[in-house]
């Protein structure tokens, strides 16, 4: 495992779980399945479990069982291989910036803003708004497989 791990964003946590999108769920379980195999590390923010945890148990049509949803996260709390990352009062202010700057949704800033302030300039998303700030690139796994 080197160099810097690329963040893996709340909708790739997503497809996990999306039986409705068989394709998409594939290349999700086995992005994830490298840093469980310790091929490579990546990095997730707080933010993108807490976002998952609602998404899969509030906004879905069939949601997933909260012990479904607190294993996973303990799970990924438990192992080396993701590097967690959180923000603080001062993200927030950068966040700020970053959406006026890139005319981004807050949250999007935020999950940037708490990139870069960790290191990390790289993500695996299928957001196309995370692509306005220069100093961040986008890995879409789904790209050229849809």
């Amino acid at each position: 495992m080197t160099g810097e791990p690329a963040l893996v964003d709340t909708n790739i946590f997503g497809y996990v779980f999306d039986a409705g999108e068989p394709e998409k769920q594939k290349i999700a379980k086995d992005l994830l399945s490298r840093c469980w195999r310790g091929e490579t590390q990546y990095a997730v923010s707080v933010q993108n479990l807490a976002e998952f945890a609602v998404i899969v148990t509030e906004k879905v049509a069939r949601p997933l069982p909260y012990a479904t949803v607190q294993e996973f996260i303990k799970n990924i709390n438990a192992f080396d291989g993701w590097k967690k990352v959180g923000y603080s009062g001062n993200t927030l202010l950068q966040a700020l910036k970053i959406r006026s700057a890139h005319a981004l949704h807050f949250w999007d800033a935020l999950i940037i803003a708490t990139m870069l302030e960790h290191g990390i300039t790289s993500v695996y998303s299928e957001d196309r708004q995370l692509a306005k700030v220069p100093l961040v690139t986008v890995i879409n796994p789904f790209k050229d497989r849809e």
